[in-house]
């Protein structure tokens, strides 16, 4: 019998449910929700490989499940906030209102539970219930105390540094702009903000000590390439368009569930039967 089955199941109906699909229907500068909360998990579990070495040692000391389907739903609300047209954000709400967080947390899991019949034991709930709460950290009002909620916390932050942002980048824009291009048009075709399109071509100009746009267009037909930002934020760009291509080309959903972490579930562990 395999030890896993049950675990699972319960991730799959997670990401098959409608409030998980919607958040790829959500972006933050550039990059859907849904791909974010993949960057989490595997910035998650490669810091599990890179400190413990062996998955099967590491699960002693953390507990898998809590912390998959804690990265899962860490930015649940930012959809349904959205939907419902709130008016406090998402980073609002977990500093103001933690317990609409708890909550939706807490309602989305007994659904899921109802719907399977299978009950998560209390430590497990408490504990995905706690890194949802908790992902902000000192940006929140409820910082994270178990290890579980310490890696979502950290690796939030890292995939919101370094992996959020629109990849798109100077060279891109200044061959739309040869293309007969304006700033609106420009914007419009690569789904960004114009603002955003001055950013990257201000980021070149200053790589290449040079004031006008025109200046810049000029070097760009002469030598086919610009610089498009200094080291880090040519990393941030390089790194970020590669997330966004594996995800579309694979979908978030298959990228979770192949995670080497889930083969280390254990049903028992997980799961406690209660009579309906």
């Amino acid at each position: 019998m395999v030890k896993n089955k049950k675990a699972v199941e319960f991730i799959k109906t997670i990401l098959n449910d409608i409030m998980v699909e919607e958040l790829e229907n959500y972006s933050d500068q550039g990059v859907k929700v849904s791909t974010h909360t993949y960057d989490v998990l595997k910035i998650v579990c490669d810091e599990i490989l890179e400190k413990y070495k062996d998955l099967e040692i590491a699960k002693e000391k953390i507990e898998f499940f809590s912390l998959i389907v804690g990265v899962i739903l860490h930015d649940l609300s930012k959809g349904s906030i959205r939907k419902r047209n709130e008016t406090l954000s998402h980073s609002q709400v977990m500093l103001k209102k933690p317990e609409y967080v708890i909550k939706e947390t807490e309602l989305f899991l007994s659904r899921i539970e109802d719907n399977l019949n299978l009950y998560l034991k209390n430590e497990i709930k408490k504990n995905i219930i706690h890194i949802v709460v908790s992902h902000h950290g000192k940006w929140g009002k409820v910082m994270p105390n178990t290890e579980e909620a310490r890696l979502v916390h950290e690796a939030d932050i890292y995939s919101a540094k370094y992996h959020r942002l629109n990849p798109i980048e100077a060279n891109k824009i200044l061959n739309a702009m040869i293309e007969g291009l304006n700033l609106d048009e420009i914007a419009k075709k690569f789904d960004c903000t114009v603002g955003v399109i001055k950013d990257r071509l201000k980021k070149a100009k200053i790589e290449l000590d040079i004031k006008t746009t025109k200046q810049l267009l000029s070097y760009y037909k002469n030598k086919k390439k610009v610089p498009i930002g200094d080291e880090f934020f040519t990393k941030r760009i390089v790194e970020t368009d590669r997330l966004i291509k594996n995800v579309e080309k694979y979908g978030f959903k298959r990228l979770l569930l192949e995670q080497p972490i889930l083969n280390y579930l254990e049903d028992i562990k997980i799961f406690e039967e209660k009579n309906k």
